[in-house]
């Protein structure tokens, strides 16, 4: 992917050593202009291309079952 895409989340996929599944975990850049923290909890406003991203991601995850 390239730098100036609109992206500000990373992906994490692990494998659970118990149960052999594996989970997908999604980290947020704080700083990011689409995370908000406000006195009811945090807020986030997925971009365009962060929806299309995590879709991959999750299809890819779906596919290796």
């Amino acid at each position: 992917m390239n730098k100036n895409e609109n992206i500000h989340i990373k992906i994490e996929i692990s494998k659970d050593p118990t149960t052999g599944c594996l989970n997908l975990m999604t980290r947020f850049d704080p700083n990011a202009p689409n995370f908000f923290k406000d006195e009811s909890g945090f807020n986030w406003a997925p971009t365009p291309e962060e929806r299309a991203f995590l879709n991959e991601a999750f299809e890819m995850l779906l596919r290796k079952r």
